[in-house]
């Protein structure tokens, strides 16, 4: 069940992007919503140009209190426009410390059962997505993050509600730890959920990967819509509409994003293993590819 939601803020327009969604949850479930702000000390570079020397006449700590008055306003306003907008239960807090850390240190103090922040779409080096407080959460810990992917210069609409649903899944433990965040956020909604299997149309030999041959994508098939009828069966006892699908495809991250845009989905979610270093080299990331990709947000879990 969604209870808390924290939702982190940097001062910029694009960050706001994710309260259309959180306040959409919180009008559905009732979910409070926690707005953070993470206080970094920057010096004041504008001043830099109007004195002889670095920083000479400039009172640093007047300059950082003068922020921080700012951020509290900031935040102040900002709670009083979603009340206004979703009359949830908002709190705002600012906070002093390393940006991920902290945010995870906060989300276990107001017990939040998931983060709703903005996220980019880039690649190479202007990439947000490696490297981001999204994904420094996701390696924190088991704590589902619904990345919004948002683009600068978006308006930030009104409370967005959530109709259709995607899930992939592949038959394991590991991938079925999002669907009781899924399920609580379909029966909240009334949404429809589809349930999505990607076979492998290609498997791995010596020689590299090769295409599979036709017997082997009926009976994976097969299994795969057997798989997903006995989950949907589950899912359907709870008064949800479940919808299984299972399609042969190369690219897994190419075929839930195609699946995504032709079920209107509003909110794909997955789990996801949050492998970091080599090992996340050799098997890559198909959450972290569909985020890249796609401008349906992206509900992500790393179970521990």
């Amino acid at each position: 069940m969604l209870r808390s939601l924290l939702v982190p803020l940097d001062g910029t327009r694009f960050s706001e992007l994710a309260l259309p969604i959180a306040e959409g949850i919180a009008q559905a479930t009732g979910a409070s919503l926690h707005l953070a702000h993470v206080h970094v000390p920057h010096p004041p570079e504008a001043l830099l140009a109007s004195t002889q020397f670095q920083y000479e006449g400039v009172d640093l700590d007047e300059y950082d209190d003068h922020d921080r008055s700012w951020e509290r306003s900031y935040l102040e306003a900002l709670a009083q426009r979603v009340v206004r907008e979703s009359s949830a239960s908002v709190d705002t807090a600012l906070l002093e410390g390393e940006v991920p850390s902290t945010l995870q240190e906060y989300a276990e103090q107001v017990k939040a059962d998931a983060v709703v922040i903005s996220t980019h779409s880039r690649t190479g080096v202007r990439r947000v997505w490696m490297g981001s407080v999204a994904e420094a959460l996701i390696r924190a810990g088991d704590l589902p993050i619904l990345a919004v992917h948002a683009e600068e210069g978006e308006p930030v609409g009104p409370p967005r509600v959530i109709r259709n649903i995607l899930v992939p899944l592949d038959g394991s433990e590991l991938a079925e730890a999002i669907l009781p965040h899924a399920v609580d956020l379909a029966l909240a909604f009334g949404a429809r959920v589809t349930l999505l299997q990607i076979i492998s149309s290609r498997f791995p030999t010596s020689n590299g990967l090769v295409p599979a041959l036709p017997q082997h994508w009926t009976e994976a098939l097969q299994a795969g819509e057997d798989y997903l009828e006995r989950v949907a069966r589950r899912l359907r006892t709870r008064g949800l509409r479940v919808e299984p699908m299972v399609m042969a495809h190369p690219k897994p991250s190419q075929a839930i994003r195609d699946v995504g845009e032709e079920t209107d989905a509003d909110l794909i979610a997955m789990a996801t293993h949050g492998y970091t270093g080599m090992k996340r080299a050799l098997f890559g990331s198909v959450a972290e590819d569909v985020l890249r990709n796609t401008r349906i947000p992206l509900l992500v879990r790393r179970p521990v």
